[in-house]
């Protein structure tokens, strides 16, 4: 884990040095250029072995939950700040129904993960102009969170493989967006170590509801 982070956080921060001009300007348009392309690659690559880290830590059994009582309706808040820039730059509505006081024992940390994980694909997939909802209720002594958008969807014979680690749905809607594969991944495992489950609903072109 240190030897992998360690350089890549050495290169994201003297790219970010270099676009600040904090020692002068760069000089050609084209090294602005390229420096923004190592920063956002450098960032990509540091996301993609973060997962890999997590889901190897679940897989090996190594993952120790804390449980607590958290209160969903701050914490799915704080998950919506964390990618309202993303969806403000492709012009999406984000809209909350979380019903009041909804509270679950749950492991904080991992609980905003699965948030995050679920809304940022949510977010990716969905073109310009489009919705994303969430919405939170209880269920008997359960919590229930759904995550739906108007995205690109994803086709039936896909649906069942989506989850294992790695797995991304090929098709030409989708070759444009990076991704490891493993978010949903690691989204799935968490829920099931809270001992819930995660269900997926989708139709191509209409959207996804996780």
């Amino acid at each position: 884990s240190h030897e992998l982070r360690t350089p890549l956080n050495a290169i994201i921060g003297f790219s970010e040095i270099m676009q600040s001009g904090m020692f002068g300007p760069l000089g050609a348009e084209k090294y602005n250029e390229y420096c923004r392309d190592i920063h956002q690659s450098g960032q990509y690559l540091l996301d993609v072995i973060n997962d890999i880290l997590d889901m190897s830590k679940i897989e090996a059994g190594r993952l120790r939950l804390e449980f607590e009582a958290v209160d969903l309706d701050n914490l799915l808040a704080e998950s919506i700040r964390v990618v309202s820039a993303r969806a403000q730059d492709r012009q999406l509505t984000v809209t909350t129904r979380i019903e009041p006081g909804l509270q679950l024992k749950a492991d904080r940390r991992a609980l905003k993960q699965i948030a995050l994980n679920l809304l940022s694909n949510a977010v990716k997939f969905t073109p310009e102009g489009g919705r994303v909802t969430l919405r939170g209720r209880t269920c008997g002594d359960c919590a229930v969170i759904s995550i739906a958008d108007t995205g690109i969807g994803i086709e039936k014979e896909a649906l069942a493989r989506l989850g294992r680690p790695f797995e991304q749905v090929e098709s030409q809607h989708t070759k444009s967006y990076q991704g490891s594969g493993l978010g949903l991944a690691i989204a799935k495992s968490l829920i099931e170590l809270h001992g819930g489950a995660m269900h997926i609903r989708s139709a191509p072109g209409r959207g996804t509801m996780v």
